[in-house]
């Protein structure tokens, strides 16, 4: 399929709203990037401080999201996907052209897989290509399960379509089926529940279907080859072919993740609590890899993450941005998709010289006045974070003072000097040829344990990225 189905678009972000935390000692020296497309901001030191963070989304909440060991993926009403990178705690942005209505979506390793009423698509993040392979005639998708290389596809009658050598074969059933879905792959059996209190199985190898009683549940899971059915807040455990044993209390989630009222643990062992519980009741809750951290929340209000303070990108704007690949100051700029070779990345201003990452409104002098109307859309700095703010470009002036231009989510310029206080008690504190440094106290609360309150210094650096990209 031709990249013309796709655009690469670039990821800004705003501030991010802690909501719950614990606490715990400090750390030093940890350091974790978060990117903001054109420029940075790197948490230098922070503390040691867990709990749930809202994430702050433009759109709706996602419709649909996954995660593997070293991706969570988001995806949004008109094609819009979100990759978060566990590495780095960073975000990019991704648009599906005309990708249709999606009715699921999986991770097959960690590349993303959907299908429509009519497609199966699989989309590579390297090249920003999806490859589309049309469903077998007639065939109405259900659900959407990737196990290792391995792919199936339930249909709405119970019947699957199941990936072999590069082609669906479809698989009926003997009896009519009503399927309620949850596919999963345990051995060689792809198994699925049905309406009514039932599971079938099928084995592709020997084309065998077999159906067992089941207890009639909200939700069917697997985790160590082992099944799980989550009736209201109670789990149920597969002992034995057509046996199912009490297992424990607890909202049952498709990821094995499990709600209670002291926490979220997992399947395996539902004692264990690895996260406080969130504020509200997820519709969807799932982790990372190894039930490690970060861990998601969404309901249809928005999305909340469970992780280390700073370690996470937490706004997550959608726009629809020109990018440009910078490179080394004299040279030209070379567009990438979306993006005007008009862009120059050494401009001059006021016998300043800065660089420009990337431009949205491709002004030929950031630094020049604005009209009314945008000045009159500008907010009081005290107001807002720095985690709002994309930095633009940076000019050097040792009689006037240094100065940088930065740009918010919704693209209104401000310039910042050293000194300049903003929001959460925070101000900058240095302007380099490259950065912006900026002082951030986070207030600590230790009373509900014995304590005070404890100011811990937090560092972050909004720079310039100077040649290459993202």
């Amino acid at each position: 399929m031709s990249i013309s189905r796709l655009t690469y678009t670039a990821l800004l972000t705003a501030t991010a709203v802690f909501l719950v935390s614990g606490c715990g000692g400090s750390r030093d020296e940890d350091t974790s990037m978060v990117d903001h497309s054109g420029s940075s901001i790197t948490v230098v030191s922070n503390s040691d401080v867990h709990g749930w963070i809202e994430m702050a989304l433009s759109q709706t909440a996602p419709i649909m999201a996954e995660a593997e060991d070293n991706s969570a993926w988001l995806l949004f009403e008109g094609g819009s996907l979100l990759r978060f990178n566990i590495a780095d705690g960073r975000w990019k942005s991704y648009r599906l052209e005309d990708i249709g209505n999606v009715i699921d979506f999986d991770l097959n390793g960690e590349i993303p897989s959907f299908i429509t009423e009519t497609e199966y698509l699989v989309f590579n993040e390297s090249n920003c290509e999806a490859i589309y392979e049309s469903l077998p005639e007639g065939f109405s998708p259900m659900e959407l399960e990737s196990s290792n290389a391995d792919v199936a596809i339930l249909g709405l009658n119970g019947d699957l379509a199941i990936r072999e050598e590069g082609n669906f074969t479809v698989y009926s059933s003997p009896e009519e089926l009503n399927p309620q879905g949850d596919l999963q792959r345990i051995g060689p059996d792809w198994i699925f529940s049905l309406e009514g209190g039932r599971i079938a199985l099928f084995d592709p190898s020997v084309a065998l279907w077999q159906f067992e009683e089941s207890p009639e549940g909200d939700i069917l899971a697997s985790s160590d080859n082992i099944l799980f059915i989550g009736v209201n807040d109670t789990i149920f455990v597969r002992t034995l072919p057509g046996e199912w044993n009490y297992h424990s209390d607890g909202r049952l989630y498709d990821g094995g993740l499990v709600l209670t009222e002291n926490g979220i643990s997992t399947i395996m062992s539902p004692g264990d609590v690895i996260a406080e519980a969130p504020s509200f009741e997820p519709s969807r809750l799932f982790a990372m890899g190894s039930f490690q951290e970060p861990i998601w929340a969404i309901d249809d209000l928005g999305m909340t993450v469970y992780s280390d303070l700073g370690a996470v990108e937490t706004s997550l704007p959608y726009y629809e941005t020109q990018r440009v690949s910078c490179t080394m100051a004299g040279q030209g700029a070379h567009g990438r998709q979306g993006s005007t070779d008009s862009v120059d990345d050494i401009i001059q201003a006021g016998g300043g010289t800065f660089r420009i990452y990337e431009s949205v409104s491709i002004r030929p002098d950031p630094f020049t006045e604005f009209s009314t109307e945008e000045r009159d859309s500008r907010r009081s700095l005290e107001r807002i974070s720095i985690e709002e703010f994309r930095l633009v470009g940076i000019t050097l002036d040792p009689v006037g003072g240094d100065q940088a231009m930065v740009e918010d989510g919704l693209g209104v310029p401000y310039i910042l000097y050293e000194g300049t206080v903003l929001a959460n008690n925070s101000h900058v504190a240095e302007i380099t040829s490259s950065e912006v440094i900026v002082i951030q106290d986070v207030i600590v609360d230790y009373s509900a344990r014995g304590g005070g309150e404890t100011i811990i210094p937090t560092i972050y650096s909004l720079r310039l990225h100077e040649e290459g990209g993202l």
